[in-house]
């Protein structure tokens, strides 16, 4: 017969339940504490200022039971979904202003409460508005000009700003007084240049010169001063000859290639001063011209065949017939 383990297993049994029913009650408790209620309905949202970029607006806040809450304000752009978004504020705040918001888009606003454990409110009324549309210019450029020759004058000029931060700007060169083909874009950041040489002008002539900038949210436009400058006299009118043996001399891949070719001659100007054009597709390439040497960068278009020719360009202007083609097909990154 078993007489002594009996107490041990009754004693076990008896402390089973006990921590069963502890855990039970507890259960039941914890359930009936947490907090279900949610705040109350912000109210009266409404909008209290506009600019070009921003959007501020109101409310009567929100109480609730547990005496903490926080805010979302929900922003959603009518003209581009890429702009929505939801702003998150104190239970002190009762206001808030939206910002680097694009001018002359329109926008629906609502708020709504959230407490610590997680119980949302209703949304407030919805608002209705649009931020300004954007009719100040940027600020006009200061203009300098420097004669390099009889047929190049170096143009330089100051950066622009504009009310609207990170739309400003595109610079046009007007010439005699009419817009130029001639064109820089300039990004928010410090990229690209703020210069340009007017290539390919007549020598011993008169140009007047001024500096267009316009921004990208209004298209609106200021203009430099104008300055007037006088090429340089040259009686030479004979171009200097063709480059020759156009190569291949590297493909960094992604369609940006190194061409390499034999200088040409002049029988005015040295070697040094030959400057050389590079013609992609037959259009020219839009990066620098260089100058006495025989080895340049340029992009071409990717997945496909391109007809690389050169130029070579006197300092009279005078530009050589061009060099036999080359042809290559380059590769996509």
């Amino acid at each position: 017969m078993i007489t002594r383990p009996l107490p041990r297993l009754v004693g076990a049994a008896v402390v089973l339940a006990f921590l069963i029913e502890l855990l039970f009650v507890g259960s039941i408790t914890s359930a009936a504490s947490r907090d279900r209620t949610p705040p109350t309905t912000p109210r009266n949202l409404v909008v209290t200022g506009r600019s070009e970029t921003t959007i501020s607006l109101a409310w009567i806040g929100s109480t609730d039971n547990s005496g903490t809450l926080s805010y979302r304000i929900r922003i959603n752009n009518l003209n581009n979904s890429a702009y929505n978004s939801l702003a998150t504020l104190g239970q002190t705040q009762n206001t808030y202003t939206a910002r680097f918001l694009p001018p002359n888009s329109n926008y629906t606003f609502s708020v709504y409460a959230i407490d610590r454990s997680g119980n949302r409110s209703p949304d407030s009324n919805v608002v209705s508005t649009s931020t300004l549309a954007d009719t100040t210019p940027p600020a006009a450029p200061a203009l300098q000009a420097t004669v390099l020759g009889p047929s190049q004058v170096q143009l330089v000029w100051t950066k622009s700003n504009d009310n609207v931060s990170n739309h400003c700007c595109s610079y046009g060169v007007n010439l005699n007084g009419s817009v130029t083909t001639e064109h820089i874009n300039w990004a928010a950041a410090p990229v690209g240049q703020l210069s340009i040489i007017m290539r390919h002008l007549t020598p011993a002539t008169a140009y007047a010169f001024s500096i267009s900038v316009r921004d990208w949210s209004g298209g609106n436009v200021a203009t430099s001063n104008t300055v007037v400058v006088q090429t340089d006299a040259s009686t030479d009118t004979m171009p200097p000859t063709a480059p020759t043996n156009l190569r291949l001399v590297r493909n960094d891949g992604c369609a940006e290639v190194w061409l390499g070719w034999t200088e040409a001659t002049d029988e005015t100007d040295a070697q040094s001063a030959i400057e050389y054009e590079i013609y992609v597709n037959d259009l020219l390439s839009p990066l620098p011209v260089s100058a006495g040497v025989n080895l340049d960068f340029v992009y071409g278009n990717a997945e496909g065949d391109n007809v690389f020719f050169v130029k070579a360009v006197d300092r009279t202007g005078n530009s050589s017939v061009a060099s036999i083609p080359l042809r290559l097909f380059l590769w996509p990154c």
